[in-house]
């Protein structure tokens, strides 16, 4: 057999292994679509069979072929013809997608099936999390255990069994210092600076009530002027009370992090940050000037975990490189000795 032949045979031999994780995966995108949207209300994954959102009616085996029936059926129920999100093939798509340019990243022949297949399970998990967030402003605990868990399981093959995952290029080292490069800051920054930032220079109830505080504090004698204080006092504090504390972020933002630079190593995981980070501040900016323009009132907070998933999903493709050149980017050059 010629060299040409041989070759097409391997490019016959991949295009086939991408086919067939494509239609894995809009599979598995089909089965992240239950997750997303029964998870957030504790309807079980298992026991119900899928039903119509609108008319209830159970859907035909037939009728839940990812992707597919969705086309074939124009978006609609079959049974009372309403609308079915476009969400269900978006995540579908998308999920059979990633798994592709994942497994396009390596070359199974020489590096083996293992690794991209336990970095699609992750990236399975960023979906739920990210589409799951961005809808109820919380993280299913499971989920998140689940991605610390393939993170975990991750880490100790590639370290026990180096030869089934060549083509992992994180080691246990980048993986533990990943879990607490970004997560400690977001801790720190989330539960300690942030309520401190606020209650010092944005809460005017905080303001007035130190305020009052030292008022009451260099005050003698005359009772009613310091009860009338003290009331004042107590309404500020009861204010303070009823909203409670402020955070940067959340538990399940930090758990995320953690999971994602055990999983990726500290480059990528840093990465995935400063993307978060960027791509968050535009999505206030665009909600600001909307805002503005509509004279409606600015909305305060959003979900962050959204934009952590789409930086971890863009870091597990490019943040190793990325920060690779950052490094040799501000590296000093050493000088040659004569």
């Amino acid at each position: 057999m010629g060299f040409s032949a041989y070759t097409e045979g391997l490019t016959g031999y991949y295009i086939g292994i991408y086919i067939m994780v494509f239609l894995f995966g809009i599979t598995i995108g089909s089965f992240l679509n239950v997750c997303i949207y029964r998870l957030p209300t504790g309807e079980s994954l298992t026991k119900k069979n899928s039903h119509c959102m609108t008319c209830g009616t159970p859907i035909k085996w037939y009728d839940l072929v990812p992707v597919f029936s969705w086309l074939f059926l124009r978006g609609k129920c079959r049974a009372c013809g309403s609308k079915i999100s476009g969400r269900y093939i978006l995540v579908e798509s998308l999920t059979g997608i990633l798994f592709v340019l994942t497994f396009i990243g390596f070359d199974v022949i020489v590096d083996g099936l293992l690794y991209p297949a336990l970095l699609c399970l992750f990236i399975a998990g960023l979906i739920v999390i990210g589409f799951e967030d961005y809808d109820t402003q919380q993280m299913t605990v499971g989920v998140l255990l689940y991605l610390a868990a393939v993170a975990a399981v991750t880490r100790m093959l590639t370290t026990l069994l180096p030869k089934a995952a060549r083509g992992c290029d994180v080691t246990a080292t980048d993986g533990l210092i990943g879990m607490f490069a970004v997560s400690v800051p977001f801790l720190i920054f989330g539960f300690v600076l942030t309520p401190l930032i606020y209650s010092l220079f944005v809460s005017e109830d905080s303001k007035a009530a130190r305020k009052i505080k030292k008022r009451l504090a260099k005050m003698s004698g005359n009772d009613k002027e310091r009860a009338k204080l003290q009331k004042e006092l107590d309404r500020h504090l009861s204010e303070i009370k009823k909203t409670g504390p402020v955070y940067g972020f959340g538990m399940g933002d930090i758990i995320l992090m953690a999971a994602g630079g055990l999983m990726y190593g500290w480059k990528a995981a840093a990465v995935a940050a400063f993307t978060a980070i960027i791509l968050g501040a535009l999505y206030a900016l665009v909600l600001r000037i909307k805002a503005s323009r509509s004279d409606s009132e600015a909305v305060k907070a959003f979900a962050f975990g959204p934009f952590l998933t789409v930086g971890l999903v863009f870091a597990s493709f490019f943040g190793t490189s990325l920060m690779d050149l950052y490094i040799d980017f501000i590296t000093v050059p050493s000088i040659p000795t004569m």
